[in-house]
């Protein structure tokens, strides 16, 4: 039963990571200059957020059911992305670039970090 629940979140896991790389591409892009309307920059940012809660939820239960203990260390990504949604919710959009950018700049491990972990691990899942 086990070996099962591992292979499915295992799977979940492999997939969620693929989608937070297309997620953070469209980031990136729009972050570089690339146009996009702020309403749907934010939604993916939302999208992204939600992508790396299923993923800090996937590896606290594959280290559990591992008998391991391990510790998410991106909380402050998740509080800064979370502050610069709330602040873009309420201003207009002329600020929307910066406000996700410092989000991600502020927040310690950096985004890159966090992804270059991700796609570590994405790779030990093949």
């Amino acid at each position: 039963m086990r070996d099962g629940t591992d292979e499915i979140i295992k799977t979940e896991l492999y997939g969620e990571i693929e989608t937070l790389e297309k997620q953070y591409r469209a980031i990136k892009e729009y972050l570089s200059g690339t146009e996009a309307e702020s309403v749907e920059i934010i939604g993916t940012l939302r999208a992204f957020r939600g992508t790396l809660s299923k993923i800090s939820m996937h590896i606290l239960t594959l280290y559990t059911l591992e008998g391991q203990k391990t510790k998410i260390t991106w909380d402050s990504l998740f509080t800064n992305i979370d502050h610069a949604l709330e602040r873009l919710q309420s201003s207009a959009g002329s600020k929307t670039r910066p406000t996700i950018q410092l989000a991600f700049d502020m927040s310690e491990p950096k985004i890159e970090e966090v992804l270059s972990y991700l796609l570590t691990l994405k790779k030990s899942l093949q």
